[in-house]
C-alpha cells in the first residue's frame, strides 16, 4: 500500500484508491493521508505513477479534506513524486484556491 523511504512515508495514489474521480476515492485518500501524518512528524509524499488527472470531487474530498481538518501545515507537509507538468498545475492551482478561499471565509 505505501512504503516508507528516509524522508518519511510514501503513498501510491494508485495503489490506494481504484480512480482519482469520485469523492469515495478521495476519501481513500485522506484516511491514508491522516493515518501516514499522525505516525510521524515529517513530510508525506503522494507517489502520482499511473494516475491520470484529477477530478473535483476526488480533490474535494481528499486534499480540501485534509485542509479543513490540517489547515495549511498538513499542506506544506505534502511532497510529491512521479507526476506530469499538468498534474503539478492542477494540484498547485487547487491548493491555491483552497487556502484562499479558507482565508476569505
Amino acid at each position: 500500500m505505501s512504503t516508507t523511504v528516509h524522508n518519511g512515508p510514501v503513498l501510491r495514489v494508485a495503489i490506494l484508491t481504484p480512480g482519482t474521480i469520485s469523492n469515495a476515492d478521495g476519501y481513500q485518500l485522506l484516511l491514508a493521508l491522516k493515518e501516514a501524518m499522525a505516525a510521524q512528524p515529517g513530510p508525506v509524499t503522494l507517489d502520482l505513477t499511473g494516475v491520470i488527472g484529477f477530478s473535483s470531487s476526488f480533490l474535494n474530498s481528499s486534499l480540501g479534506a485534509l485542509f479543513e481538518e490540517m489547515g495549511a501545515a498538513g499542506f506544506k507537509r505534502l511532497r510529491l513524486s512521479n507526476y506530469k507538468p499538468t498534474q503539478l498545475k492542477q494540484l498547485k492551482d487547487y491548493m491555491t484556491d483552497v487556502a484562499q478561499t479558507h482565508n476569505a471565509g
